[in-house]
């Protein structure tokens, strides 16, 4: 019986021991398993950071993404994939990383910075007003992270920067151009007037600064800042385009001429000068240089139905109707409220003698702008192309009772009856 219990004993004090054993083997194990994790994701974030330091975006992609996916919680992978997708222009993908980042890090002006430039090429301009306000409030410290920097001017120069090196006046430039575009002129020279005030050999601020000048109807200031911009940077593109483009509203369309020639040999991508030389050769009646200048431009900007419809007033007074009805059909592609490309291609199928289609493109144009006295007087002509005097009679009325004066000619034709 003793033999029996003491066997019991050494049997259950083995089976502890085992399990003892195995726990410690297990926490080990786990231990191990852990700290490999650890060493693998810091290493996936190293080997993503020499990616992106060489250019190889794509690859450090791969790496930051590898690296998240272990550690979603590694903030600074966030931010190194965040300008990874910067540079890979998924500039929505760059947004969410940093503001991630910035979750866990509010007050990084490295941060504040990146997204408000992210924020500023999204059209986002309020929300990147509150990041470049944000950055300006936040503590500084030091920093070896690099931006390559487009600034928010029509020039398009890049700076190789730092978040801490001469980056305030960069901000008062960005806050400036901002108020500018939400039409609060005002402040907009102010902070304009502090850019200048530290970095005073800044071209693009004084452009900035005389374009809301000139907003504000104060010709003078704006012409001296525009001319300030040309003392520093005698190529400068939106200095010589703006220019260019008071002189012709002076009347002085020959003077005119040579800046912007020197705009477009400035910077042929900028799209400005182009259109304003387009403008100036349809007028003087250089049909195929106007024609010219807007094809550079839709190679330049292929989304903008302005640009469309100049070119199909172009080729349409060249006699090139259908090449006219096509850049019309573009614009209105584009935008379907488009209440001139609507008339205008209405016109040209009234040229073309497809008299049904016009009348259903006027009454397009109408549907956005009810009172529109062309479109009821062109409709008229059409209905009565079509014989149906009485509805065209009641269209020419309504021209006329909006304000548009009825040839007696033809009024004499389409009312007779009435």
């Amino acid at each position: 019986m003793q033999r029996v219990c003491k066997k019991a004993m050494i049997l259950s004090l083995y089976f502890v021991m085992m399990r003892a054993f195995l726990f410690f083997y297990l926490l080990t194990f786990a231990t191990t398993l852990f700290a490999q994790k650890k060493i693998r994701t810091e290493d996936l974030f190293e080997q993503g950071q020499e990616a992106h330091d060489k250019g190889n975006y794509t690859q450090a992609l791969a790496l930051l993404n590898e690296c998240l996916k272990q550690d979603p919680g590694f903030s600074d992978a966030y931010f190194l994939r965040a300008s990874t997708r910067e540079q890979l222009k998924d500039l929505e993908g760059a947004l969410t990383d940093y503001s991630i980042y910035l979750e866990q890090n509010p007050k990084s002006p490295e941060a504040l910075f990146s997204r408000g430039l992210v924020r500023y090429q999204l059209k986002k301009y309020d929300q990147a007003y509150e990041d470049f306000t944000q950055y300006l409030n936040a503590p500084g410290g030091a920093t070896q992270t690099i931006f390559f920097n487009t600034k928010p001017t029509a020039t398009g120069n890049n700076q190789v920067m730092t978040a801490q090196s001469s980056i305030r006046p960069l901000i008062y430039n960005y806050l400036g151009v901002i108020d500018q575009k939400r039409n609060n002129f005002s402040k907009s020279v102010a902070w304009l007037d502090s850019a200048i005030q530290l970095v005073p050999k800044e071209a693009d601020y004084y452009v900035n600064r005389g374009l809301s000048k000139q907003s504000m109807k104060d010709t003078t200031a704006a012409m001296a800042d525009f001319q300030k911009a040309l003392a520093i940077n005698p190529q400068h593109t939106v200095a010589l385009h703006n220019i260019a483009v008071f002189k012709r509203q002076q009347g002085d369309k020959k003077a005119s001429a040579d800046p912007l020639e020197q705009a477009i040999d400035s910077d042929s991508s900028m799209l400005a000068p182009y259109l304003e030389r387009a403008l100036q050769r349809m007028e003087g009646g250089y049909l195929k240089g106007a024609l010219d200048d807007y094809n550079k431009a839709l190679e330049i900007e292929p989304k903008d139905p302005e640009i469309w419809l100049g070119r199909g007033v172009v080729k349409e007074r060249m006699k090139d109707y259908s090449g006219a009805f096509s850049d019309y059909t573009k614009a209105i592609e584009i935008k379907e409220s488009f209440v001139k490309a609507w008339i205008n291609r209405a016109n040209i199928l009234l040229k073309m003698e497809r008299y049904k289609d016009a009348v259903e493109d006027y009454t397009a144009a109408l549907i956005y702008i009810p009172d529109s006295a062309p479109a009821y007087y062109n409709r008229a002509i059409a209905k009565y192309k079509l014989d149906k005097l009485p509805e065209a009679c009641e269209d020419l009325k309504k021209a006329e009772s909006l304000g548009m004066k009825a040839d007696a000619k033809l009024k004499g034709k389409i009312c007779t009856a009435k």
